[in-house]
Formats: C-alpha cells, sequence, structure tokens
C-alpha cells in the first residue's frame, strides 16, 4: 500500500517543476540556463516570425500556445 503525501508537498513540488520549466532551474530535470525563458532570449520577434515550413508554424505561434496553455 502507498503513502499518501500532503497536498502542499505535492502543490509546492508541482509548482517547482512548472516554475524550472519555464524560467528559474533547479536543476530537477534541466541543466542551468535551458529554461523556456534562457533558450528563447537570443531570438528575436524577426526570427520567431519566420517560417520554417508549410507543415510547422513559427516560433512564435508556438511559444503563444504555450503561453496559452500555463494560464
Amino acid at each position: 500500500m502507498s503513502t499518501p503525501i500532503s497536498v502542499q508537498l505535492f502543490t509546492e513540488s508541482y509548482f517547482q517543476v512548472f516554475d524550472e520549466a519555464f524560467q528559474n532551474v533547479y536543476g530537477v530535470f534541466l541543466d542551468k540556463g535551458n529554461s523556456l525563458f534562457e533558450t528563447l532570449e537570443p531570438v528575436t520577434a524577426e526570427q520567431a516570425s519566420r517560417v520554417i515550413s508549410n507543415k510547422c508554424p513559427t516560433l512564435a505561434a508556438q511559444v503563444k500556445h504555450v503561453f496559452f496553455l500555463s494560464l
């Protein structure tokens, strides 16, 4: 039988992982400098708006989609 964890521990851990994916790397699953915001920082709006192929949305569109999912 498994031992339940507290809601507070689960919530804190969940938000730490979510925070790491986007902004602050804690080393849970990313190496330093690999969060989404750090990865996108050097990309200009012009670069993000370029069409790569007719089968793939632009980087800007994909980031907008991720932003929508994070709301």
